[in-house]
């Protein structure tokens, strides 16, 4: 926490909430200093680790929480309602840390070579929690102490970032990272499919090719969509719009109207009724409820 503390006040987060990038490229830090009701928002791949404060996490029929002892591996993007509890006393800090597909690719290769034996890349759901282990920590600490130094972070950052991917492929949520590397993997064929409807949510999209771009029957891509995403593939599309369209009206101060055409909708009417059962506020007034909360 000494750390942390440290390098909050470093970045510039000493007294607010927000994230920032810090001196390695891939790795930022956040501060939280209020509590946060259950509220949707976008995850992006990569590890959560959570120095102080804890948050339950809500993935339709999962829950999950996430705090110091447990960190948060998210194979693909994911909107996620999460309950946070922080204060101004006790604010929850903690990093996100990008995948890097060349790097874990390189150990789970070395890993399954000198172990002689393979990963298992049964499907699953693209989003978990995994205990931190001591040399988990030690990996942490280190990170933190080397992120107060632009040159200290260049130099060894990247070997410390390798450290801690090689560790968490030993835990008990290993194969999630080994299957996101893994080309003919379900969570693979998946994951290229949401990569696509990131860039091109605002675009009509139609399952069937989304399917064909997984190499699958529309039937198998549904079941296992669902299985690694948990939501049907239109249902997620419609979060990732929805998700869009509350960042183009809170960071960009667009009209609610206009967000709903930017993100796909034709329906200004059917945006509002379905953004306000979603978020549980109507788009005029979502900035009632705009904290920073990832």
């Amino acid at each position: 926490m000494t750390l942390a503390t440290s390098l909050c006040q470093y970045s510039g987060l000493a007294n607010k909430s927000a994230r920032v990038d810090t001196n390695l490229a891939g790795v930022r830090l956040f501060r939280i200093d209020s509590y946060h009701k259950h509220s949707p928002q976008m995850y992006e791949q990569g590890i959560v680790i959570i120095i102080q404060g804890h948050k339950i996490g809500h993935l339709n029929q999962y829950q999950f929480n996430y705090d110091p002892q447990q960190c948060l591996l998210v194979t693909t993007p994911y909107p996620i309602v999460c309950e946070t509890f922080a204060s101004q006393q006790q604010p929850l800090i903690g990093i996100n840390i990008d995948f890097d597909l060349t790097v874990i690719r390189q150990l789970v290769t070395m890993i399954e070579s000198e172990q002689q034996r393979q990963f298992n890349y049964e499907g699953s759901c693209g989003v978990a929690t995994t205990k931190m282990t001591d040399r988990m920590y030690r990996s942490v600490e280190q990170l933190l102490e080397v992120l107060h130094d632009p040159l200290d972070a260049t130099v060894i950052g990247p070997s410390l970032i390798r450290q801690l991917f090689y560790y968490l492929l030993q835990g008990d949520q290993g194969y999630l990272l080994a299957q996101y590397c893994e080309q003919d993997s379900a969570l693979s064929k998946i994951s290229a499919v949401i990569d696509y409807v990131q860039l091109h949510y605002d675009t009509k999209l139609q399952v069937h090719e989304l399917a064909a771009m997984a190499g699958m029957s529309v039937s198998v891509f549904h079941k296992v969509f669902k299985q690694v995403v948990t939501d049907p593939p239109m249902q997620y599309i419609k979060k990732i719009r929805l998700n869009n369209a509350k960042t183009l009206i809170l960071q960009q101060g667009m009209a609610a109207n206009i967000a709903a055409g930017q993100v796909g909708y034709e329906s200004p009417t059917q945006f509002s009724r379905e953004f306000k059962r979603y978020f549980g506020l109507p788009p005029s007034k979502i900035h009632e409820n705009a904290g920073f909360i990832r």
